[in-house]
């Protein structure tokens, strides 16, 4: 039986931190368990599919059951996306990186650019995960849709690339909630605003 009236709303605020807290928690344990590199983007997957069912309605979801699949599931495919993105963003933090030894127009020009690809590498990023966890595509697909998904509302991407930093670091200042909230609270908020943005161009 559900409380009511103020108690009932401080109990719902309670529990919404307590479950934020421990999917974050499972976050950090799981992505140790993987060796940190191996464990990251499995753990991240499925983080968001526990995100996704309670942005869906699924208020009673099994947090750990709904977890432990995805990320036992899914840890070989995630995997090899995840190290190709990781890759990618080497490269593209190499290339930044040479460019700003060169102090002339054509060094200037190619360094815009490489900050250019570098913001889109990273908006794609940012839905590559709601992405993966919602929809079951061949395995480089994600990448394309990502990407298209993240240009198909441009200014609306810049906002969530933006509150992203803001968020980051607010939570930064205050380390015991970076520790245990700063992936829950983020991904939610991607998995919110990417589901609103399926839904949309879903309808057409």
């Amino acid at each position: 039986m559900k409380k009511r009236g103020f108690s009932g709303f401080i109990y719902m605020i309670t529990e919404l931190v307590m479950q934020f807290a421990y999917l974050q928690l499972l976050w950090i344990a799981f992505t140790l368990m993987g060796l940190g590199l191996l464990g990251i983007f499995p753990s991240t997957a499925a983080m968001f599919s526990v995100v996704r069912k309670w942005i869906m309605g699924e208020e009673d979801v099994p947090v750990f059951k709904t977890f432990w699949q995805t990320y036992k599931t899914e840890f070989v495919r995630v995997n090899g996306l995840g190290l190709i993105l990781s890759a990618i963003g080497w490269l593209l933090y190499v290339d930044y990186d040479f460019f700003t030894f060169g102090t002339t127009m054509g060094s200037s020009i190619l360094k815009i650019i490489t900050l250019l690809i570098i913001y889109l590498f990273v908006t794609t990023c940012i839905y590559f995960f709601p992405i993966f966890v919602h929809y079951r595509y061949r395995f480089f697909d994600y990448f394309k849709y990502s990407f298209l998904y993240s240009v198909s509302t441009p200014l609306k991407t810049a906002g969530l690339f933006i509150i992203t930093y803001v968020i980051y670091l607010l939570l930064l200042k205050v380390p015991v909630l970076f520790l245990f909230f700063s992936g829950s609270v983020i991904s939610y908020m991607w998995m919110w605003y990417i589901y609103q943005t399926i839904r949309k161009i879903q309808k057409g």
